[in-house]
């Protein structure tokens, strides 16, 4: 089979749902690096990829998907030289740093939290400001004192090779995490038919912050602070 490279389109949805015990915010930034991609059989969950094929590895740079026009192919990453033809995949399994790139404002409860200084701190979230300039900073997706949901886990390696913190566990040791999605419909590679592959993610919940003080603080933990949420994302083979 040749080689077919997947052109990664990254097309913004506007999901204004809110995640229950933390407040989120739209990123006006929001930069990752993923790390591996896989296919995962049929019988995979939102927790367990079941018999992944692997379809890329690398560091595929840092990818801006709250600036990347909607529609445009924002990188390529891996091949589907290794999809078995006739396999039914019906779930997606994406390795990446968690740390990222994020520019913009959330609320802590009272006050708006502006993105003004890195984290220096892999176990805590960002310290904000309540006046100043909004700026790029460097954070970290998920939080070690919460569950994060099935689809995400920390790992300690980049290329699947890591140990592997049960689903929505976050250990701050960890600076890989692994997310899941359900592809929209099952995927089966057929002879002489070169799908499209689209990754949307949806960045309008992707900067969260989480604690009840106030202040735009953070406290070791992660208990505390402004954090990189997970963006939403859809998965579609055409």
């Amino acid at each position: 089979m040749k080689k077919i490279f997947l052109s990664v389109l990254f097309i913004l949805l506007f999901n204004t749902s809110v995640k229950a015990v933390n407040n989120t915010a739209a990123a006006t930034e929001f930069s990752i690096t993923m790390t591996f991609l896989e296919l995962c059989e049929t019988g995979s969950t939102l927790a367990n990829c079941l018999n992944p094929i692997v379809l890329g590895s690398g560091d595929s740079g840092l990818i801006d998907i709250a600036n990347t026009t909607a529609g445009a192919a924002a990188t390529s990453f891996g091949s589907l030289s290794s999809v078995v033809l006739g396999t039914t995949y019906t779930h997606m399994q994406v390795t990446m740093k968690r740390a990222i790139q994020i520019a913009g404002t959330v609320t802590d409860g009272s006050n708006t939290c502006r993105t003004t200084s890195d984290s220096t701190d892999i176990s805590k979230g960002v310290v904000g400001a309540t006046s100043g300039n909004i700026v790029t900073v460097l954070a970290y997706m998920g939080q070690t004192n919460a569950n994060n949901g099935d689809a995400v886990n920390s790992t300690s390696a980049a290329d699947g090779t890591g140990i592997n913190q049960a689903a929505g566990t976050i250990d701050d040791d960890d600076v890989y995490m692994e997310w899941r999605g359900a592809l929209t419909d099952p995927f089966i590679l057929k002879s002489g038919i070169i799908p499209t592959v689209k990754v949307a993610f949806g960045t309008a919940t992707a900067l969260g912050y989480s604690g009840s003080s106030g202040g735009c603080t953070a406290t070791i933990g992660e208990s505390q602070g402004i954090y990189g949420s997970a963006p939403d994302v859809i998965i579609t083979f055409e």
